[in-house]
This record gives C-alpha cells, structure tokens and sequence, in this order.
C-alpha cells in the first residue's frame, strides 16, 4: 500500500492527540496513510509541537530498571533524590492510582498526572 497525498486538516484534533501520546510522524503518517514529511509540515503549520521539558528547565534524568512482577511492573530508580521529583512528583506517592497514567511508545515510557 501506497503512500498519497491526503488532507489532514479534518484530523487535526487526532494529530494533536497523537503528538501528546508521544506518536512519532512517522507512526502517524502510516496511521493516515501520507508521508512523515506531510505529518511534520502539518504539525509546524499548525503549531502542533511536541513537548519537550528540556527546554522548560523541568527534566530529570536517572537510570531505571523494570522489574514484572504478580502485581505488576515496579520501576526501580534513584529518581526520588531529584529535586524536579521533589517540586513536582513527592505528594503523587499517597495519591490513588488513578491520579497517575502510564504512557508507553515504541522508544519511552513515562508517567503523567491525570487532569
């Protein structure tokens, strides 16, 4: 199957939602059947960006190891000692689960608050 040339302004809203999740353009343009390069100049014109906390002065990185285990998966990580975890993550420790989401792509896991 082809790629051509599609309109993807009525799938705006999906691009968008793609882009938060962490969709690659060229996981997107394989969804919409176009090309990565149609995906990226749509997003640009759009201003569809991508997050990236770098810039905003807000990441932290540590290693990490998954662990399966009966109840589930357990992310073992020095992470609790940054102060970004201190500012933005210490009180999600005694929240519900349903507080946090799991997000898993093809190359990154990573957790967000729910809103």
């Amino acid at each position: 199957m082809g790629t051509r040339r599609v309109a993807l302004k009525p799938h705006a809203a999906r691009i968008r939602r793609w882009v938060e999740e962490g969709r690659g353009d060229d996981w997107i343009a394989q969804e919409l059947n176009t090309t990565s390069s149609s995906v990226q100049s749509f997003r640009s014109r759009n201003s569809i960006y991508r997050r990236d906390p770098v810039r905003r002065g807000h990441l932290s990185e540590h290693p990490a190891v998954l662990e399966e285990t009966a109840g589930g998966i357990v992310l073992k990580t020095e992470a609790h000692a940054s102060e970004v975890f201190d500012r933005e993550w210490r009180d999600y420790l005694h929240r519900p689960p349903e507080d946090l989401r799991v997000v898993i792509t093809q190359d990154r896991i990573y957790l967000e608050k729910v809103r």
